[in-house]
C-alpha cells in the first residue's frame, strides 16, 4: 500500500466501529494513535523527498532547454554554410531536447500536484490524531457503555457502518479483470499506430523547422557552389 493510500484510509478510519470489534479498546486505540504518529513522520520524510524531486526535475528541464538553444545555433550555422544535412540533424536533436524538456515540465507539475496532496493529508492526519487524543476518554467511555447495553438491552451503535463483503471485493477484481484484458489487444494496436504517425510527423516537422530556420536567417539558404568542370555531366563537358 503507498503512502498516500496508508494515510488516506488511517484518516478514514472509523473509531467508533474499530472499537466496536475490538476486545481490547484502549490497547487498541492507543495502537491506532502509535500508526498515526508514524504516519505523520512517513508523511513528512516523503514530503522532503519530494520537494527534492521537484528541484532535480526543474534543473533537468531547464537544462535540456539550454541544450535545444544550443542545437538550434548550430542548425543556423549549417544553413550558413549550405550544409542541409546536418541542420536538419541539428533540428532533430533540438526537437529531442524540446520533447524531453516538455515530459519533464510534465513530470514536475505532477510531482507538485502530489507534494500539495501530501500536505493536505499530512494536516488531516494530524487533526485527527488531535481529535483522537482529544476524545480518548469518552471513545472508551461511550464504548463501555454500548458493551453494557447489548448485554441487557440487545443495543448496537447506530454510527457502525457496515463493511463492503469480501464477496463484493472479489466480484469488483473478476470484473475489473475483464475490462483490462478487453481493452489489451485494442491498446497494442493503438500504441503500435501511433508510434508509426509519430515518426511521420516528426519527419515533416524537421522539414517544417528547416524551412522556418532558414526564413529566419533570411530567406535563402546559401549558394551553390558553382560546378567545376570535374562535376559536370559527360554530356555538359
Amino acid at each position: 500500500m503507498g503512502i498516500l493510500d496508508r494515510i488516506s484510509t488511517i484518516v478514514k478510519s472509523n473509531v467508533n466501529s474499530m472499537l466496536d470489534k475490538s476486545s481490547n479498546p484502549e490497547a487498541d486505540l492507543n495502537y491506532f494513535l502509535v500508526e498515526m504518529q508514524d504516519g505523520i513522520k512517513q508523511v513528512e520524510t516523503e514530503i522532503i523527498n519530494a520537494m527534492a524531486r521537484q528541484k532535480m526535475l526543474e534543473m533537468n528541464a531547464n537544462d535540456q532547454r539550454r541544450k535545444a538553444q544550443e542545437w538550434d545555433s548550430k542548425a543556423q550555422q549549417a544553413v550558413k554554410l549550405g550544409r542541409d544535412d546536418l541542420a536538419t540533424e541539428a533540428l532533430r536533436q533540438k526537437l529531442a531536447a524540446d520533447q524531453d524538456a516538455e515530459n519533464l515540465d510534465t513530470q514536475l507539475h505532477d510531482q507538485k500536484v502530489s507534494t500539495d496532496q501530501l500536505r493536505a493529508n499530512l494536516e488531516e492526519l494530524k487533526k485527527k490524531q488531535a481529535e483522537v487524543q482529544q476524545n480518548k476518554g469518552n471513545l472508551i467511555a461511550r464504548y463501555n457503555m454500548l458493551k453494557a447495553g447489548e448485554k441487557v438491552m440487545g443495543v448496537k451503535d447506530p454510527l457502525t457502518g457496515m463493511p463492503t463483503s469480501d464477496y463484493t471485493r472479489m466480484q469488483q477484481k473478476v470484473m475489473a479483470s475483464e475490462v483490462l484484458a478487453e481493452m489489451g489487444q485494442s491498446e497494442i494496436k493503438g500504441m503500435q499506430a501511433e508510434a508509426e504517425l509519430n515518426k511521420m510527423q516528426t519527419e515533416a516537422t524537421l522539414e517544417d523547422e528547416l524551412a522556418a530556420l532558414k526564413s529566419r536567417m533570411g530567406g535563402k539558404p546559401a549558394a551553390d557552389k558553382p560546378k567545376t568542370e570535374a562535376d559536370k555531366p559527360y554530356d555538359e563537358k
